[in-house]
């Protein structure tokens, strides 16, 4: 199929446009926004798809709002090798036209719903529907990869290129092959339909059948359960009658027992009581002895602790002695070393003065050699900036002076020479222009002499009266003498500017100017070696207020003015300089009239002599205060510590004198309550009334064991628990039996012997039947499977013609490394690039466009040349591609036109700009 032209009449927003197209080759329709380049796509499709009668919403939608007109498409193109011309208009004044010109140049014309059916046979017979919308990519779809396996003409392109029959791509025997595997799978490989309801129902006989003979086996189970649980319980019964029993005789036994305890607990309450009371003696008699020597160690220890006191106080008293004593030494020396330290420090003073005076001497010194530098650095200054000249500047007067010389050696060769000779008496007058008679001669005016004259222009040889001669150059000399006035005049601003007469005075001045330099540089280097400490100037003015000196001038006469600056000497043989230097005024102040008195105190080095002897006394000083200080810090040391243990020899004995006061006071308060002859009496007394109670409480504890009195209870208690647990289990025997009957009594009413056998005979017959649908579906399944592992083979085979188609294209976009995998339904399922393989959901969403675009221009390349290809329309593509890769695809677009029908839709036509050999087509609004 190719479209050769498209009209819309009030269809949507266009009210009336015609579009041509050609019928192979790339085209691309420009738009913007709302022109209606999409609506050429969609009245394509309605005009083949909807009659004129329809009232598909569709067709409502299309016709403009608020206004009564009928939209109407006009399209012609060549379909089956016939040319159509269908136009068809809906809503309003309905009608469908078809005018067809057959190869044979017969022409059939059809109206009405005839016209639409026949466009429609033809449409439907040479148009696969898959393949239509797998090359028209409409707005925003452009990014959807085709999957075109189901369409017809690509499969016929790919066998015919391939050679490989494409088994199963309509053939009859794999629809019913598959038709029939549908019946019992699904295409996951699940059982399905009959085959489905049949497992089921086996499963469901084989429970209810599991369940019937469970419910037997349950019966005969509670059968012999019911025999077990009469036999255990009545051996149960039986023993808690014997355990009764035993109960019975142990709570005689205890009741006979319980008065033997009461006894013994009596005893034993009163055994304690005496126990306290002789434990009680026992800690007053000890308490007492305490008490008796702790009286007498207390008494030993305020003695003792008396006399040392008194010892401490006298060895401190002795100690401040020694201190006050070392004191009143520390004193006079160190009175004698702030005598020493003065001495020291009036020499250092003096040295100090001394020193200072020798460095202003040498500042002096170095400050008069600083002015000198610094008036040679302030008059190279001047002279350098006042010479205008550098090397290039001579080199420019150089190059000047040499277009002159080439110039007048030009004018020389190229001009007439005249030479003019008076040999009479007459009157001869030169006049006239452009006339160069060499240095130093006047041209114009009397003859007066010969000369020889170069003519660049015109000459004028006048005898009065006689007899005029004029001499023209030519064109050529006034372009020679145009060229040497040029020279010339260049020459003489370069000079001007340079301030020099000529070459030569520019080159000695330069060369003066380098020498000025060097001598500047020298005098730079002397200054900073003279501050590289600082100015000296302000060292001179700190040492001057330091030392107490003060400037005076001297006075100046009044015929002798003060020079105010020093006056430089000019740049000697320098010709055409005038005066380089002026007057310059110093900056640096000036220490000449400084005037320094002669230094009090001997020279610097006897002041430094007498500074260190000063300083040796001085350390002799300090070390014998040293000593003394630290003899009286040793002293004060020890007289602390006595000190110290005097006070604590003072405390220690009011402490003991204290506890000695307290344990006495203690002692008589005893006595009073007790006294001390009466404490070990009441001891022995309360040992007697205990021994006699543990003898009572031994005999009774010895008739209780005889009785068994303690174990009675226990005993007793257990045996109460064993029978509450027979009783227990003897419950729930009899409980377990009555639930056990009653399931066999329930049982005996159901008829579970004759539900089993029923649920048997069910089972065995609907295995049968699933035995067969099995065997069907298996072999359903086998020959579905065989055939389907043919048909991959030998889509394999035939689905590489359109992946080399694919790679072939894709690689004059993104290099030789550039390869696809296609998947069942021929679709992209895999790209390499570069040895990166990945999954096509993985690509940006620049490469998914590029990729489908590929693709689409693949697989119309493989069925352009049969009758079923048709146009490639793309709507609005390569929105995500960088420049780059616009101009390899636009590349590979332009191609694609060479083999067939290219149509592209866009707003944005910069993204074809480089489509080699498109046709633009603008759509205005």
């Amino acid at each position: 199929m190719r479209l050769h032209s498209l009209t819309l009449r009030n269809f949507r927003g266009v009210k009336d446009r015609s579009v041509s197209l050609p019928a192979i080759g790339t085209t691309v329709v420009v738009g913007d926004n709302e022109v209606g380049k999409s609506s050429l796509v969609e009245a394509f499709a309605l005009v083949f798809e909807l009659p004129d009668d329809s009232k598909a919403k569709r067709i409502a939608d299309i016709q403009p709002v608020g206004q009564d007109v009928a939209p109407e498409v006009t399209v012609e193109l060549t379909l089956g090798g016939r040319e159509l011309t269908y136009t068809k208009r809906w809503l309003k004044n309905r009608a469908t036209e078809l005018a067809i010109v057959d190869p044979d140049g017969r022409r059939q014309s059809w109206t009405g719903r005839e016209a639409h059916n026949e466009a429609e046979r033809l449409f439907a017979e040479n148009v696969d529907p898959v393949l239509w919308q797998t090359l028209m990519v409409s707005q925003g779809q452009s990014l959807v990869l085709p999957t075109p396996a189901d369409a017809e003409p690509l499969i016929t392109a790919v066998t015919a290129e391939s050679g490989t029959p494409v088994d199963g791509a309509s053939m009859p025997l794999v629809t019913a092959v598959e038709h029939e595997y549908l019946r019992y799978w699904t295409r996951g490989g699940r059982p399905t339909g009959e085959f489905a309801k049949s497992a089921q129902w086996v499963a469901t006989a084989e429970l209810t059948a599991a369940q019937a003979l469970k419910a037997m086996d349950e019966v005969v189970a509670d059968i012999r359960r019911a025999e077990r649980l009469a036999l255990d319980l009545e051996d149960l019964s039986g023993r808690l009658g014997e355990h009764l029993k035993s109960v019975e005789e142990l709570r005689i036994r205890k009741k006979d027992t319980d008065e033997i305890l009461l006894r013994r607990d009596s005893v034993r309450a009163r055994a304690e009581t005496a126990r306290a009371r002789l434990e009680n003696h026992t800690r007053t008699r000890v308490e007492r002895e305490r008490l008796l020597a702790e009286v007498a160690r207390f008494t030993e220890a305020d003695a003792e602790l008396a006399k040392r006191r008194t010892d401490a106080e006298t060895v401190a008293r002795k100690a401040a002695e020694t201190v006050r004593a070392a004191e009143a030494a520390l004193a006079e020396i160190v009175e004698l070393k702030e005598e020493r330290r003065g001495d020291v420090h009036e020499a250092e003073r003096l040295v100090s003065k001394l020193a200072d005076r020798a460095e202003l001497d040498r500042l002096l010194v170095q400050q008069s050699e600083l002015v000198d530098v610094r008036a040679r650095i302030a008059a190279a200054g001047m002279v350098l900036d006042g010479v205008k000249v550098d090397d290039a500047v001579v080199a420019a007067l150089e190059d000047a002076r040499a277009k002159v010389v080439e110039a007048r050696a030009a004018l020389a060769a190229g001009v007439p020479e005249v030479s003019v000779r008076r040999v009479g008496a007459e009157v001869v007058l030169l006049s006239g222009t452009g006339l160069d008679a060499g240095a130093g001669v006047k041209v114009p005016g009397e003859l007066e002499e010969d000369v020889q004259l170069l003519v660049s222009g015109e000459l004028v040889v006048d005898v009065p009266g006689q007899v005029e001669v004029r001499v023209h150059a030519g064109g050529e000399a006034a372009t020679l003498r145009s060229r040497l006035d040029e020279a010339v005049r260049l020459e003489k601003d370069l000079l001007k500017q340079a301030r020099v007469k000529d070459l030569a005075a520019a080159r000695e001045l330069l060369r003066k100017a380098d020498m000025v330099s060097a001598e500047l540089q020298e005098a730079r280097r002397t200054e900073r070696s003279l501050t590289a400490n600082g100015d000296p100037s302000e060292r001179i003015a700190l040492l001057c207020a330091r030392l107490g000196i003060s400037a005076a001038t001297g006075e100046v006469e009044e015929d002798e003015p003060k020079p105010s600056g020093k006056q430089l000497p000019p740049v000697e043989d320098v010709p055409g300089q005038m005066s380089l230097f002026e007057e310059f005024e110093e900056d640096t102040f000036d220490f000449s009239d400084l005037v320094v008195p002669a230094m009090e105190g001997g020279d610097l080095g006897a002041a430094e002599r007498a500074l260190e002897d000063a300083r040796a006394e001085l350390a002799v000083a300090e070390r014998l205060l040293s000593d003394a200080e630290f003899a009286a810090a040793q002293a004060r040391k020890a007289a602390d510590e006595d000190r110290s243990e005097a006070q604590q020899a003072r405390a220690r004995s009011e402490l003991a004198e204290e506890r000695l006061a307290a344990a006495v006071e203690a002692l008589v308060a005893a006595r009073a309550v007790l006294a001390d002859e009466e404490v070990e009496g009441e001891e022995e007394k309360a040992t007697a009334e205990v021994e006699a109670v543990l003898d009572e409480l031994t005999a009774v504890q010895a008739q209780a064991h005889e009785a068994g009195a303690d174990e009675a209870a226990g005993a007793l208690n257990d045996a109460l628990a064993v029978a509450t647990r027979l009783q227990g289990e003897r419950d729930v025997l009899r409980d377990s039996l009555r639930t056990t009957e009653g399931r066999l009594e329930q049982s005996g009413r159901d008829g579970l012997a004759t539900r089993r056998d029923t649920a048997e005979l069910e089972l065995a017959a609907i295995r049968a039947e699933h035995e067969g649908l099995k065997r069907r579906a298996d072999a359903a399944r086998r020959v579905y499977e065989t055939l389907g592992r043919h048909r991959a083979e030998a889509q394999t085979k035939y689905s590489e013609p359109l992946q080399t188609r694919i790679e072939s294209l894709g690689r004059s976009v993104y290099g030789p490394s550039f390869k696809v995998w296609l998947d069942d339904d021929l679709a992209v399922a895999e790209r390499e690039l570069d040895g990166a393989r990945l999954r096509v959901e993985s690509l940006s969403t620049g490469a998914q466009e590029q990729l489908a675009i590929i693709t689409r221009l693949a697989i119309s390349h493989l069925v352009s040349t049969g009758e079923g290809s048709v146009p490639v329309i793309f709507d609005d593509a390569l929105g995500w591609s960088d420049k780059g890769r616009l101009r390899d695809m636009g590349a590979l677009l332009g191609r694609a036109g060479d083999h067939g029908q290219v149509i592209i839709l866009t707003c944005m036509p910069e993204r074809y700009e480089y489509v080699p050999r498109a046709t633009f087509i603008k759509l205005e609004a």
